[in-house]
């Protein structure tokens, strides 16, 4: 799930106005599809599925509401899709 001090090639893609992402708590969701980062002391969060960083303000429906998020439900069904074509 999350990962160590990220230096910018670490990251999925660079940070334009972190501000709006950095968390001053290393947050947590039990979805697959979510990932933390740790940026000089805080932390942000990033969706694998829209490839996108999570602005601070969402990240708690990430955290307490992952179960019935759209795209994880969009993600699993690409696994499962991912699956079906490999068999």
């Amino acid at each position: 799930m999350g990962k160590g001090l990220a230096s910018s090639e670490q990251l999925p893609k660079r940070i334009y106005f972190l501000d709006i992402y950095q968390l001053n708590y290393r947050p947590s969701s039990g979805c697959e599809f979510f990932e933390t980062y740790d940026v000089g002391g805080s932390y942000v969060a990033y969706c694998k599925v829209t490839e996108n960083y999570i602005v601070r303000s969402k990240v708690v429906k990430c955290e307490k509401s992952y179960a019935t998020c759209p795209y994880r439900k969009l993600g699993l069904s690409m696994m499962r899709q991912k699956g079906k074509e490999s068999s």
